[in-house]
């Protein structure tokens, strides 16, 4: 092969992109500082659509990427990934939403700021992740194990930073569903194991410590 094609070859080849990446591009997300006139924003219903049978895995993606900086307001987002796993869990092929939401508009600087945050800080992830172990991606198991971290991540507490031992595992999920990568949904099923545990023993730790409290108010 003559090196100077070899070397351009090298120079314009794209780097990996995740599908989520390249969904929010068609959608109309960019990083760049581009004036080029577009709409302000997207409605959920045609985020939706526009995903086809990647919707569970495309919505609960951006549901959970949104929900990172909004601190205190973890509740919604929860239980919106919720709402939509739930659906994955029992069977469905593609995510229902009331007509109410789906007219919500998601306004284009939130993709942008998601797009951004795919491509500069989780560009690693396009690199590890492929079609592979498919028969491991059992849709409704996929469904149960989001709709469980959907709603712990509904629960107020008041702990800084633990929303993300729900979302990290609900985007893991997401990439795999998207990727059809049956290693990363192991990977989900093994993390949302660990917050089970963490879950159980925390909550007999409260109940352990409201008993002692009672015990000595009586």
């Amino acid at each position: 092969m003559d090196p100077d094609l070899a070397r351009t070859t090298i120079a314009t080849e794209v780097p990996p992109r995740l599908r989520l990446d390249e969904m929010l591009r068609e959608l109309g997300a960019r990083t760049d500082e581009s004036e080029t006139p577009r709409r302000e924003g997207v409605p959920v219903g045609e985020l939706i659509d526009n995903a086809a049978e990647s919707g569970f895995g495309f919505l609960v993606g951006v549901l959970a990427l949104i929900a990172i900086p909004f601190f205190g307001l973890s509740t919604p987002f929860g239980l919106a990934i919720a709402l939509v796993s739930c659906q994955l869990a029992v069977g469905r092929a593609r995510p229902w939403m009331p007509q109410r939401l789906r007219k919500r508009v998601l306004a284009m600087t939130m993709l942008d700021r998601i797009l951004h945050l795919l491509t500069r800080r989780l560009r690693w992830l396009a690199k590890s992740t492929r079609r592979r172990w498919e028969p491991f991606i059992m849709r409704k198991l996929v469904g149960l194990g989001i709709t469980i971290l959907g709603l712990g991540l509904a629960l107020p507490l008041p702990i800084p930073g633990s929303n993300m031992v729900f979302i990290v595992p609900i985007i893991v999920y997401s990439i795999g569903l998207l990727e059809r990568d049956g290693l990363w949904i192991m990977i989900g099923h093994v993390m949302t194991f660990i917050d089970l545990v963490l879950a159980v023993a925390f909550g007999a730790t409260v109940v352990t410590v409201l008993a002692h409290v009672w015990q000595w108010l009586t």
